[in-house]
């Protein structure tokens, strides 16, 4: 799972919206997790749908539907380089 962890720079602690981030911080936070603005966290998503995500550390599971979506809008951002 840690080859398809998410990584992203925390900007805050708290979010006013629900998306993969702000559930990230409050995951890391929940597990006692050092963390402040600045610091880079690694989640993995879970259930895209419900918006569940794991640590980096124990993530054991993912969502493949919405890892496949990340993987075809980045090849459409770069294939008229390629073809």
């Amino acid at each position: 799972m840690r080859e398809l962890a998410i990584h992203r720079r925390v900007s805050r602690l708290s979010y006013s919206r629900r998306c993969a981030e702000a559930l990230a911080v409050q995951t890391h936070l929940k597990q006692g997790l050092p963390l402040a603005p600045g610091m880079e966290i690694g989640y993995v998503v879970r259930d895209a749908k419900e918006w569940e995500v794991e640590t980096e550390r124990t993530a054991s599971g993912l969502n493949a539907g919405y890892y496949r979506k990340l993987l075809e809008k980045a090849w459409s951002e770069m294939a008229f380089v390629l073809c």
